[in-house]
């Protein structure tokens, strides 16, 4: 589904130990690593500016030392910049137009982060490429044979929540329409569509749980089979639980064993996601899972 991936490390967050896995990362199908890091950058301009250079050359020879001999096929680059991350991202973005951005963020709640600001939640509402969000307390922690295992298999099982929504049927679409350009060793090998019916809506409050599910299982089946019958080497499973949506969409992750949760949302990292909810931006928050994130806008144009 990716062939070309952007990582964005502060070399302290244990990203930068993907550059250890680039042949891990060969075999989950991917051919061109970036990574892309900022040194500390201070507004003052007062006085002349000191040369970075030195440093610049150490960050980007430690990545490349950790890298080693590259894969035969495979494409390495790096490029350390003297700016803000926000910016260091977008510039390389710019530059190499990668078609994943891969970053850690760490757990926290909303009002943390407002207060403390967040590099992912701020750059979020400004992307246009899918971004993998993962933490960096786990991949500090695994030993370097369980990344990479976990670098061949970043795509490998997928859950979709699916309300029904056009923004959901839209991430739906892109991503089969993406699965079905896939060669015969696709990197997801099941894509799960999770509904959670929430007993606090009045909706269901209205018509009862039972036939809220019931009526799920049935247009999920349909989906199964309108979308199942599109791809040749992937499966496409439906799934309906009760609950909140938050908590069953963490739960289910967990007892599906899934690698990656994919979500896509206007609201998540913006300002008014003080007044407006954000469930995505809740699971970005809280999800021990990795969290696919694909903007809004493209979905809508590739769907």
């Amino acid at each position: 589904m990716f062939k070309h991936v952007l990582i964005a490390t502060d070399c302290r967050d244990g990203l930068e130990r993907l550059a250890q896995c680039l042949d891990a990362l060969q075999e989950g199908g991917i051919q061109t690593v970036s990574f892309v890091h900022s040194l500390d950058w201070k507004e003052e301009s007062g006085g002349i500016p000191e040369d970075r250079t030195p440093e610049i050359e150490a960050v980007e020879a430690q990545i490349r030392k950790s890298a080693g001999a590259l894969p035969q096929g495979m494409t390495f680059r790096v490029w350390v910049q003297v700016c803000k991350p926000s910016v260091a991202i977008q510039n390389a973005i710019k530059e190499y137009r990668p078609d994943v951005l891969l970053l850690g963020m760490s757990t926290r709640n909303f009002l943390v982060e407002k207060l403390f600001g967040s590099t992912t939640m701020e750059l979020l509402p400004r992307l246009e490429i899918p971004v993998l969000v993962v933490r960096p307390q786990m991949i500090a922690t695994f030993t370097l044979e369980e990344l990479r295992l976990r670098c061949q298999h970043l795509f490998r099982c997928i859950l979709l929540p699916y309300d029904f929504s056009k923004g959901s049927g839209d991430l739906l679409n892109y991503l089969v329409n993406r699965l079905a350009e896939l060669d015969p060793a696709p990197q997801v090998e099941t894509l799960y569509l999770l509904h959670v019916v929430d007993p606090s809506s009045r909706v269901n409050q209205t018509r009862g749980l039972a036939e809220a599910q019931n009526k799920a299982e049935k247009q999920l089946s349909q989906i199964e089979s309108a979308m199942g019958s599109r791809l040749s080497h992937n499966q496409i499973k439906g799934l309906v639980r009760t609950g909140s949506p938050v908590k069953e969409i963490l739960a289910a992750a967990s007892d599906l064993d899934m690698t990656a949760i994919a979500m896509a949302s206007r609201n998540a990292g913006r300002f008014w996601e003080w007044s407006i909810p954000s469930t995505t931006g809740e699971i970005l928050r809280q999800s021990w899972h990795s969290v696919l994130f694909f903007p809004p806008q493209k979905t809508k144009t590739q769907a």
